[in-house]
């Protein structure tokens, strides 16, 4: 594959206008929500850019891994392939893990600012954690799906996957956040 600035543009620009407007929306949403959550569960506040951050940056590595493997043929087109799988494993056990110590971290020093009122630190960690291993299981899909699909049309998914991750990552970060919150405390 030789890369050409043009053919770069040409296919990314497209993508990132559409990538910005979803950004918009999502940034909408915090907007929209961010009183409530600063009077009744200022933690939340705190966590929202870190559940994004991580689940973004896992869901990146996890295109960047299966981009070079489709490149170098470690990686194949096929559901059943295993380095595929084993990818998507690690990226999925990765983010339970570093989503379990930062889910601590930030509730003892949301304890410590007087940020947690109003939650105990089982429903944080129920909230937090499951917000995050289940953002990592859909941004997975997401990866798997525009990799594939990018690479089959002749687009290099390095171009394709971290865009589509970072922000359908941020803006589901948020819609499940929300879920979850709605679900466990409301």
């Amino acid at each position: 594959m030789i890369y050409n600035w043009k053919t770069i543009i040409r296919h990314g620009l497209p993508l990132l206008i559409f990538c910005i407007l979803i950004e918009i929306y999502a940034g909408n949403l915090i907007q929209q929500n961010q009183t409530f959550l600063l009077q009744k569960l200022p933690v939340f506040l705190i966590s929202i850019p870190v559940i994004n951050g991580v689940g973004g940056n896992i869901g990146s590595i996890l295109g960047a891994r299966l981009a070079s493997g489709l490149h170098i043929g470690s990686i194949t087109l096929k559901s059943n392939d295993k380095q595929m799988h084993e990818n998507v494993f690690t990226a999925i056990i990765l983010g339970l893990c570093t989503y379990t110590v930062l889910a601590i971290i930030i509730y003892f020093i949301g304890t410590l600012t007087g940020a947690t009122k109003g939650i105990e630190l089982i429903t944080y960690l129920i909230i937090f954690i499951g917000t995050g291993v289940f953002l990592i299981c859909i941004l997975s899909i997401i990866s798997v799906l525009s990799a594939f699909f990018s690479f089959k049309r002749g687009v290099d998914p390095d171009d394709v996957v971290a865009p589509i991750v970072t922000t359908f990552g941020d803006t589901l970060g948020i819609i499940i956040l929300f879920l979850f919150i709605g679900g466990l405390i409301l």
